[in-house]
């Protein structure tokens, strides 16, 4: 009775020390600066702390009839390979432990040290691509708690670069540059009231690669107001070259509540 009364005890404060959210969702335009937070109140320094960020594909079900397409695709074992997780940041001892970070992420991190005393472990995830739209995992443990902040990052499809004012035959103008490679660009521009002005544009090729892919600059001839704000958006319309997501597509059986009596 001793014993059982102690388990309940000890397994109360571990469920009290444990700080656990919803997952949030978080959007990204390509090629732009994001952070990813995460805060804990229980982190007030580096001394006993260990944290990191690890990275899973977004996954979606779909409906199926057949059990051996069901269990076929589980015993396919490079699907277990995809699923693991990949480690982003990882923090202890008083210091990064990037030994085992994924390349795709090298020199792309960063968490800022000094907002740690203030329980914050956020990621600045610098250049952003398509292949990061995944499920992020910032997990914290120190001497006083434990905890895990679930992020999803959603990447648009156009891309939306800075854009600046010049001047052209003695007017001025508004342009932006490409950040992306694109086949066949798609520029749209528009203004704070999210008028069309696109045909008041024009597109050139700025840089051209092997592949045919290529940087380009456009430049908005509308009359053009200092104080007015103008977005640029640009995204890839050929379908074959659409960016690529890291999205797996697992099976879910159609009458699954059949198997709830076995």
């Amino acid at each position: 009775m001793v014993f059982l009364v102690v388990s309940v005890h000890a397994l109360l404060l571990l469920l009290l020390s444990f700080h656990s959210e919803a997952v949030e969702e978080l959007r990204a335009r390509p090629y732009s600066t994001v952070t990813l937070p995460c805060y804990f109140s229980f982190v007030d320094g580096t001394d006993d702390l260990s944290f990191s960020w690890e990275k899973e594909d977004i996954k979606e079900e779909y409906e199926v009839e057949d059990d051996q397409e069901y269990y076929q695709y589980f015993l396919t074992l490079h699907d277990f390979y995809e699923f693991s997780s990949k480690v982003v940041y990882s923090f202890s001892n008083n210091q990064e432990q990037l030994e085992e970070q994924s390349s795709q992420y090298e020199g792309r991190v960063q968490v800022d040290w000094k907002a740690i005393s203030q329980g914050s472990l956020s990621l600045l995830l610098e250049h952003v691509n398509f292949p990061d739209q995944a499920i992020y995992k910032c997990t914290a443990t120190s001497l006083k708690g434990r905890g895990e902040r679930i992020i999803k990052l959603l990447v648009d499809d156009a891309e939306e670069p800075q854009v600046q004012f010049s001047t052209n035959n003695d007017k001025i103008v508004v342009q932006c540059i490409s950040e992306g490679w694109y086949h066949m660009p798609k520029v749209t521009w528009h203004n704070r009231k999210e008028e069309d002005l696109t045909s008041y544009s024009t597109v050139e090729i700025l840089e051209e690669k092997k592949d045919g892919a290529h940087r380009v600059l456009s430049i908005l001839k509308y009359p053009v107001k200092l104080h007015e704000i103008y977005i640029c958006h640009i995204k890839e319309e050929d379908e074959l070259n659409r960016p690529v997501r890291s999205i797996h597509k697992i099976p879910k059986r159609r009458y699954s509540h059949m198997y709830d009596h076995y």
